[in-house]
């Protein structure tokens, strides 16, 4: 059961990554489609900068970051890690993974129910090209919810690190 949802919950961090790395490159080539068209011909690519700051940047944002904790590419406090890895259970480690699973549960709760009304709202910007803004608040919750999931998967079964592994710690 621990490896098919482990698997389940990777294939899901495989595809956000693929559509936060895709937004990347569009947003690459946007900015430089936008940069070559002001400074070139003197005419800036309508609505890019719009575009690039409520969407393309929420998704690399959030639908890149349950990946990126996974690899263990998040910003990581290791001032205790030495003491606390002696802790049978890996108590320490359930437990910063379960406040974070409810901390994140908790936005992607409210950023969904928030998605939800501005969805029936069908908000959009103002200005020359506007945009349908619902779509802007559907990423959040969908990383948040991700990241919630794998750290909930870690309050049971914490990941082992280098630290805990040195420490010869069996389970």
């Amino acid at each position: 059961m621990r490896r098919l949802v482990d698997g389940i919950l990777r294939a899901f961090e495989f595809v956000f990554m693929r559509i936060a790395q895709l937004a990347m490159a569009i947003m690459m080539l946007g900015i430089s489609a936008d940069a070559l068209g002001r400074y070139l011909f003197n005419t800036p690519l309508q609505g890019s900068f719009e575009f690039t700051s409520l969407y393309l940047m929420i998704i690399v944002t959030f639908l890149g970051m349950p990946a990126t904790y996974t690899a263990g590419g998040m910003v990581r406090l290791e001032v205790l890690t030495g003491r606390l890895a002696r802790v049978p259970g890996r108590i320490p480690a359930r437990l910063n993974a379960g406040l974070g699973a409810a901390v994140f549960g908790f936005l992607a709760w409210h950023a969904g129910l928030e998605a939800i009304d501005k969805f029936e709202a069908g908000d959009t910007t103002f200005g020359a090209v506007q945009f349908p803004l619902y779509w802007s608040y559907v990423w959040f919750p969908m990383g948040a919810a991700l990241l919630a999931a794998r750290l909930a998967f870690e309050t049971l079964f914490p990941a082992r690190t280098a630290g805990t592994a040195a420490q010869g710690d069996s389970e």
